[in-house]
């Protein structure tokens, strides 16, 4: 496996990339790109934004070497947990708007489109390279499946749209209770 290569087909041109993906083959290549691209994430937010995330003079705790392998380590480990998960739910909303794709296939495009993570850890910037994510997303969802770009689109949208309307109805029920018992 060629990582360089893989990323670069990823970000440049992934409609191209994911037309020519094979949607089987095992775990291992996607698996082994997607570890990669969580440990250098994880390095980098660690080397270059600890000030971000509670480091330095915005208080708590201060850098340690010892947070640079624990980054390492524990980012890719839990990324691809969270992977075969968003994939398990990715793969079923993609079966109920009419997708084709396996559940390997759906695997392989997420772990894929984790090239994003070398870009997204940037300070200030780096939401503007999560958009592109859900992009990538969008039209690896729609190789993989055989779908049109907006079913893959809704697939795709469709859990954050949901955890939205959750939190706005536990809000709007956690109001009402406070207001009953505050009157």
């Amino acid at each position: 496996m060629d990582y360089i290569e893989i990323w670069k087909g990823v970000i440049q041109s992934p409609s191209e990339f994911y037309r020519k993906m094979p949607k089987a083959g095992g775990y291992a290549d996607p698996i082994t790109f997607a570890a990669i691209s969580f440990a250098v994430y994880g390095l980098l937010t660690v080397l270059f934004n600890r000030g971000m995330y509670g480091g330095g003079m915005y208080g708590g705790r201060e850098f340690s070497f010892f947070m640079v392998p624990a980054a390492v380590i524990i980012t890719p480990i839990f990324g691809v947990i969270s992977l075969f998960i968003e994939a398990a739910i990715l793969h079923v909303i993609f079966k109920v708007l009419g997708g084709s794709g396996t559940y390997e296939g759906t695997v392989r495009f997420i772990a894929y489109a984790t090239a994003i993570l070398l870009l997204s850890w940037i300070p200030f910037i780096g939401w503007i390279f999560g958009l592109y994510g859900i992009y990538l997303y969008i039209v690896g969802g729609s190789f993989v499946h055989n779908v049109s770009m907006g079913r893959a689109a809704i697939a795709v949208l469709l859990p954050t749209v949901l955890l939205l309307l959750l939190v706005v109805v536990l809000a709007v029920l956690a109001g009402l209770l406070y207001s009953s018992v505050v009157i």
